[in-house]
């Protein structure tokens, strides 16, 4: 296993302080920075023509997925897109969808087709509150057949993601969390699944997370504390502008 570049080995039996100079070290341009639905900050989310300029920029994009009315797999980070509920509203009707300047919603597929060369972190939302939850988390799966070399399934549902372990054991797979969570204890979760990746608020990683597995901190847009997060060794920064955050650590090589 290796964290950061380093092995998890060595990383282990120097103490925390030499780990997080070796991983500063390591280089900021080991650092993942992954397109928050895209480029947010200057397209609407989860839309084509965002991730494909984040893609000019970023390391990875992270895009929600979502069921339509009539079963297609559907980019929407919230619920209702458009004043559309998604999982009671077929695709010809979302596809139509303006959401700012001409912009309209995306499929898993278009994504994946429009993005060939970038790995993608599909974030599966599926969650007992939802409308249109899955209890077989059918969703998940369907997105996990779809996934390339790169690619990492993820999401705040940790049954979701440890189904996608136990079908499609060859596909990465990650689990969000947001603050308030305990962090080691999520970690423990994550290795005892078998996750490759955790993806916490940047809030919770206050010292190097020498975890053993790839920590992408969300969502990240303030270049103080996106340097902070590179000093530490994270593996990656989920943000909302990818194109100033690659600048950011660009700057500091």
């Amino acid at each position: 296993m290796v964290l950061g570049g380093i092995p998890v080995g060595t990383v282990l039996s120097v103490s925390r302080v030499v780990n997080g100079f070796l991983r500063l070290i390591a280089a900021n341009d080991q650092i993942s920075v992954v397109g928050h639905r895209g480029w947010p900050s200057r397209y609407p989310d989860n839309t084509l023509s965002g991730f494909i300029a984040a893609a000019t920029v970023a390391d990875m994009i992270e895009l929600d997925v979502r069921r339509s009315g009539d079963g297609k797999l559907v980019l929407s980070h919230d619920q209702v897109l458009g004043g559309h509920l998604v999982s009671e509203t077929p695709w010809s009707t979302l596809c139509l969808l303006d959401l700012g300047d001409f912009h309209h919603p995306a499929l898993l597929d278009e994504a994946l087709a429009a993005l060939p060369a970038t790995p993608v972190q599909m974030e599966i939302k599926n969650l007992p509150i939802d409308t249109g939850f899955e209890p077989d988390h059918r969703l998940a799966l369907e997105a996990a057949e779809r996934t390339r070399p790169g690619d990492i399934v993820t999401s705040f549902n940790p049954e979701t993601v440890a189904t996608v372990r136990r079908v499609f054991p060859d596909v990465p797979t990650g689990l969000v969390i947001t603050a308030g969570v305990a962090l080691d204890e999520a970690v423990k979760h994550c290795l005892d699944v078998g996750h490759s990746a955790l993806v916490p608020h940047h809030s919770m990683i206050t010292e190097p997370p020498d975890v053993g597995i790839d920590i992408y901190t969300w969502t990240v847009n303030d270049p103080v504390r996106v340097r902070e997060l590179a000093e530490l060794g994270v593996t990656g920064i989920i943000t909302d502008d990818p194109g100033s955050i690659s600048e950011t650590l660009r700057s500091e090589e």
